[in-house]
C-alpha cells in the first residue's frame, strides 16, 4: 500500500494535553453542531450545543486558528479563560449543564503541491476544506467517544460529507446543506468538502457513495461496485456491517486516512489499480477493526495488524500460494532490516509514524494473527473474530478482549501465546544444529536437532522432508532451547527443509533472503553520498534521502574508505553513480536494466561491508519524478523508473538457506 491507511483517533488517545480535561470534564451526552463552510475563502463558522453533566470548571481544547465568538451556559452569556488551545470556563453549578460555543475563522491554507504530505490537520482552499476530529474544529473535551448531530453548509457548487450516517440533503439558494447524526458513541465528527461530484448505489439499508473531483467520475462506478462486494464479504465472516453509509472521498492532498464509514484519499491515488483492490479492501474492514470496536491505545494497537491480516493477506492468498508467500516473506524481511534499537514489544505500537513502527504494528501482528489461526484452527479463529466483534461493537477494546473471545471459541488457555508475541521485542532466531540418516527395516529415518536463542518461545515449525517421490510436510512443536525429532518415510530421503514457505515469524538467517531497500533505510547508522556536482540533482537527492530514511540525511565527510562500517544510500546522477561504483567496488550485483528507464534504484554489497542503496537518474528531472513513488518500494531489492512509473521491480535472488540440508548418497 503505498500508505497505510490509519485510524485517526490515535491521535485523540495519546493527545497528552488533553489529560487534564478527562480528569475535569464530565461525560458529554450529545453534541449539536452547526457548520458553515466556504472552502475558496477558507472561512469556517461553528456553533455548538451539547450537554454536561459538571462537576466542576469545564475546559475544552480548540484549534488556534479558531475565536471563541460567544460562550453560553444555560442561556446565559460567560467569560472564558483561554490559554493557547485550553479553554476553561469557570463559576459552573454541579449538574446537567447546556453548553453553547459559536465559533469563527480562517481554516489553515492548503499548503502547495510540493509540500502536502506534511499535512495533517485542518485545511482549505478552493480545491475543498477538510476539517479532521482530531483537529480541535469543534470544542474537544477529551472524550473520545460522543455521540452528535451535525448540519453542514458549503456554497454551491460545493458538496459536503462528514462522518455519520447522512439523513437529509438539499441544495437551493446557492447553499448546499447536508445532515448527518451518529446512531452510536464515536470519535468527533470529521468534515469534508470539495467541488465534487456524488455517485450512489443502494442496496437495502447499505448506502455507498462516491465525492469525486469532476475527472474522476468515470472511477465512481467501479468504486461503488468494489466497495459494496467488500463490505458484504465481511459482514458474512465477521458480522453486520456497522454502518448505513460508506463514502469514499477524493482528497487534494496526497493522503489515504480512514474514519468511520467513510475513506479520504488522494486523487491522484485513486486512479491507481492498487487503490481499489488492497488498499480499499484494508479500509473497509476498519469500518469494524479500529472503527466499530475502537482501540484501547493504551494497551497497544491491535487494529492495524488484524486488518493486514484479514484483509491485505486474504487477498494474497487468492492470487495464489506465490503471492501469500511473498507476503510472509516481506514481512520477515522487513523485520529483519529493523534494527534493534528500533524494535519495541507488539503492545507498544499506537499507530504508525514512521517506517519502523509499520514493522511491528502492522507487518508483525498480521504475522502473530495468521500464526494464532493456524494454533486454534479456521473455525474457532473465525468462531472468535465474530463473539468479538458481537461482544465489542462501538466500544474500546484492548488485546485481552481478544485474547478472551479466542479462548472462549478455543475452549482452552491462551495466555502463552499472547503472552510470548505481545510482550518480548524481537523475535525467536532457530538454527539447525544436527542432522543425521540412519535405514532400519525397509524404513529412511532422519534425525533432527533444531536449536532456538534466548527467551523460549513455544512454536509450531513445519519441517518438509524431500524424498524420491516427492515432498511430505511434517509440523513439530519447539518449546525448549534445543530438541531432537525423529522423522520416518517409506522413500530415499533426499534433503530437509525446516520452515521453507515461512509460516512461523522468526528471525531470518544469513542467505534466507535477499538484501532489500529497508536494509539501509531502516538504519540510524545510514550516511548518505551525493557523488555529483549538478546543483539540481544535489537538492534533490538531499530531499529523497529525508523521505528514504524519515530522517534528516547524515551526509558523509570523511574518508571514502571508512564507508565499508556504515550503510551508505547514494543518490546522484547516473555517470556519477556508475564511476562511485567502479571506484568502491567491487559489488555483488549488475546495474539492473541499466540501459532502460529515466531512473532505478538498488540495493548492493561488497564483500565484508554493510548495504548500499543507489539511486541514479538521467537528469535531474527523473530524479525529481521518483520523490514521491521511490519511498513505497523499501521492500524491494531493485527498480526501475520511466519517469514517475514503475517498470521493473523484483528481489535479488537468495543464496541456500542454512536450515536446509542435503544428504549425499
Amino acid at each position: 500500500m503505498w500508505r497505510v491507511l490509519t485510524v485517526i483517533a490515535a491521535f485523540l488517545a495519546l493527545n497528552l494535553a488533553a489529560v487534564d480535561a478527562i480528569a475535569e470534564t464530565p461525560r458529554i451526552l450529545h453534541h449539536e453542531i452547526r457548520v458553515r463552510l466556504d472552502p475558496e475563502s477558507r472561512e469556517v463558522r461553528v456553533e455548538d450545543h451539547f450537554t454536561v453533566d459538571a462537576k466542576k470548571a469545564i475546559t475544552f481544547d480548540l484549534a488556534p486558528w479558531l475565536r471563541l465568538v460567544e460562550v453560553r451556559v444555560d442561556g446565559k452569556k460567560i467569560a472564558a479563560e483561554r490559554v493557547r488551545d485550553r479553554v476553561r470556563l469557570h463559576a459552573v453549578a454541579t449538574g446537567p449543564r447546556e453548553i453553547e460555543v459559536s465559533l469563527l475563522g480562517l481554516a489553515p491554507e492548503l499548503p502547495s503541491p510540493d509540500v502536502r504530505a506534511a499535512s495533517t490537520g485542518a485545511v482549505a482552499n478552493k480545491e475543498g476544506s477538510y476539517l479532521p476530529g482530531h483537529s480541535a474544529w469543534m470544542p474537544y473535551t477529551g472524550h473520545d467517544q460522543i455521540e452528535y448531530d451535525l448540519i453542514v453548509e458549503v456554497p454551491t457548487p460545493y458538496r459536503v460529507v462528514a462522518t455519520g450516517r447522512l439523513v437529509e440533503e438539499k441544495a437551493a439558494g446557492g447553499t448546499y446543506r447536508a445532515s448527518f447524526v451518529s446512531d452510536y458513541p464515536t470519535e468527533p465528527p470529521s468534515i469534508f468538502a470539495g467541488p465534487y461530484v456524488i455517485a450512489e448505489r443502494q442496496e437495502k439499508d447499505l448506502r455507498v457513495r462516491t465525492y469525486f473531483h469532476p475527472e474522476l467520475v468515470p472511477l465512481a462506478e467501479e468504486y461503488l461496485k468494489v466497495s459494496t462486494a467488500y463490505i458484504h464479504r465481511y459482514a458474512e465472516r465477521i458480522g453486520p456491517y456497522p454502518y448505513a453509509d460508506f463514502h469514499i472521498v477524493s482528497a487534494p492532498l496526497p493522503v489515504g486516512l480512514g474514519f468511520p464509514n467513510l475513506t479520504y484519499v488522494g486523487r491522484r491515488v485513486l486512479p491507481l489499480p492498487f487503490m481499489r483492490g488492497r488498499s480499499l479492501a484494508h479500509e473497509i474492514l476498519h469500518s469494524w477493526w479500529g472503527n466499530g470496536v475502537a482501540v484501547d491505545y493504551a494497551a497497544g494497537n491491535w487494529a492495524e495488524g488484524l486488518t493486514t491480516y484479514l484483509a491485505d493477506y486474504a487477498l494474497a492468498e487468492e492470487r495464489g500460494e506465490e503471492a501469500a508467500h511473498e507476503m510472509r516473506l516481506g514481512w520477515l524481511q522487513n523485520f529483519a532490516a529493523l534494527p534493534p534499537e528500533r524494535d519495541m514489544p507488539v503492545e507498544r505500537f499506537t499507530a504508525k509514524r514512521h517506517d519502523a513502527a509499520q514493522v511491528v504494528g502492522y507487518d508483525k501482528v498480521a504475522f502473530i494473527f495468521r500464526m494464532l489461526e493456524a494454533e486454534v484452527g479456521n473455525a474457532v479463529f473465525v468462531a472468535g473474530l465474530r463473539q468479538f466483534w458481537k461482544d465489542h461493537r462501538f466500544q474500546i477494546a484492548a488485546w485481552s478482549d481478544l485474547q478472551a473471545a479466542f479462548e472462549a471459541a478455543a475452549g482452552r488457555d491462551l495466555a502463552w501465546f499472547f503472552g510470548q508475541w505481545l510482550t518480548r521485542a524481537g523475535a525467536p532466531r532457530i538454527e539447525l544444529a544436527e542432522t543425521g540418516r540412519r535405514d532400519r527395516d525397509g524404513d529412511y529415518r532422519v534425525a533432527l536437532t533444531i536449536r532456538q536463542s534466548a527467551p523460549i518461545y513455544r512454536m509450531r515449525l513445519p519441517i518438509v522432508i524431500e524424498t524420491s517421490a516427492g515432498f511430505r510436510r511434517h509440523e513439530v512443536t519447539l518449546e525448549q532451547t534445543e530438541q531432537t525429532f525423529e522423522l520416518v518415510t517409506e522413500q530415499q530421503l533426499l534433503a530437509i527443509h525446516i520452515d521453507p514457505e515461512f509460516d512461523t515469524f522468526r528471525r531470518l538467517l544469513p542467505g534466507e533472503s535477499p538484501p532489500i531497500f529497508r536494509d539501509v533505510t531502516l538504519s540510524s547508522e545510514t550516511v548518505l553520498v551525493v557523488p555529483t556536482e549538478d546543483g539540481g540533482i544535489a537538492g534533490t537527492a538531499y530531499q529523497l534521502a529525508g523521505r528514504l530514511l524519515q530522517r534528516e540525511p547524515k551526509i558523509h565527510q570523511g574518508n571514502w574508505r571508512d564507508l565499508k562500517d556504515v550503510p551508505v544510500l547514494a543518490i546522484g546522477a547516473t555517470e556519477d553513480i556508475e564511476a562511485l561504483r567502479a571506484r568502491m567496488g567491487p559489488f555483488r550485483h549488475a546495474i539492473p536494466i541499466a540501459d532502460r528507464g529515466t531512473a532505478r534504484a538498488w540495493v548492493d554489497r561488497r564483500t565484508g561491508s554493510e548495504p548500499w542503496l543507489f539511486v541514479s537518474a538521467d537528469d535531474a528531472a527523473s530524479l525529481e519524478a521518483v520523490l514521491r513513488p521511490l519511498p513505497h518500494y523499501r521492500s524491494q531489492s531493485y527498480v526501475v523508473f520511466e519517469g514517475a512509473k514503475s517498470v521493473k521491480k523484483g528481489l535479488w535472488r537468495a543464496r541456500t538457506s542454512p536450515l536446509s540440508y542435503r544428504f549425499g548418497d
